[in-house]
């Protein structure tokens, strides 16, 4: 895969579909937002940085318990998107600043909480973005992450990653759980706790929200329609009685990870 000609596809996905992600339930609001909350160690003298911030949202709730907040994105659009939104609710401790999520261009040792939500499967080097993340937070600094994850079983995992690929040429791999740990392992980052739960996505919203070209859409309609017994019990694919997809789930994997040294 060309780095620079996925990065060129993911600013023109992301920068069309801006507004939507300002709008999506699943992305504003959520036990997994509040998980990532939760586990937040801020202080006003502390700083946190939010990658690939998307519409904002995550950056929004941690702007309460840090003296800063700085939110990322890849995508400028994206970017002025969360920045509207986020002035908006009057919230005026959160700067803007684009960055790519595998190059930060931060010091070392610059932030005590990083958090990163529903992104990574985008990346094309996770390993890199991790160890940007460990790079840039200071000894002791956590790291709250939540991305899609696929079964530990090959099969679903390439049925998954598949599916995802037809919806959003923009996804490149959930990893499982295990992979998530290694990485962090490698960097020095240890888990401290983590949360894996099921999502459900309704058919329609999720292709509209990625803006699925329609050929594309009717093969992946053709994909889940045919799923094999195991996928289909796996994902919970739900076709009704005109064969029409209603809805799906896929495992999400929230964690906090502290740097060690």
């Amino acid at each position: 895969m060309d780095n620079a000609s996925h990065k060129q596809r993911v600013q023109a996905q992301f920068g069309a579909a801006a507004e939507y992600y300002v709008r999506s339930v699943s992305h504003a609001t959520g036990d997994d937002l509040q998980q990532l909350v939760a586990w937040a160690e801020g202080g006003p003298e502390r700083i946190a940085l939010d990658v690939a911030t998307g519409a904002g949202h995550t950056a929004l709730a941690l702007a309460p318990l840090y003296g800063r907040v700085i939110a990322t994105d890849l995508t400028d659009r994206m970017l002025a998107t969360a920045q509207a939104f986020i002035q908006s609710r009057g919230v005026a401790n959160v700067e803007f600043r684009r960055a790519d999520a595998e190059d930060l261009p931060f010091p070392d040792e610059t932030f005590d909480t990083v958090s990163c939500r529903i992104a990574p499967h985008h990346f094309t080097n996770v390993a890199r973005f991790v160890a940007e993340v460990a790079r840039v937070l200071r000894p002791g600094g956590v790291f709250l992450l939540e991305d899609s994850v696929a079964p530990e079983d090959p099969a679903l995992a390439e049925f998954l990653n598949d599916a995802e690929r037809l919806r959003d040429a923009t996804h490149v791999q959930s990893l499982r759980v295990g992979d998530w740990h290694r990485l962090l392992t490698d960097a020095d980052l240890a888990v401290e706790a983590e949360y894996l739960f099921p999502k459900t996505h309704a058919f329609a919203s999720w292709v509209e929200r990625a803006r699925t070209p329609e050929a594309s859409r009717r093969k992946l309609e053709q994909t889940f329609r045919d799923a094999p017994p195991a996928a289909r019990a796996a994902f919970a694919i739900v076709v009704d009685a005109n064969g029409q997809v209603v809805s799906y789930s896929d495992q999400k994997l929230a964690l906090k990870a502290r740097k060690q040294r």
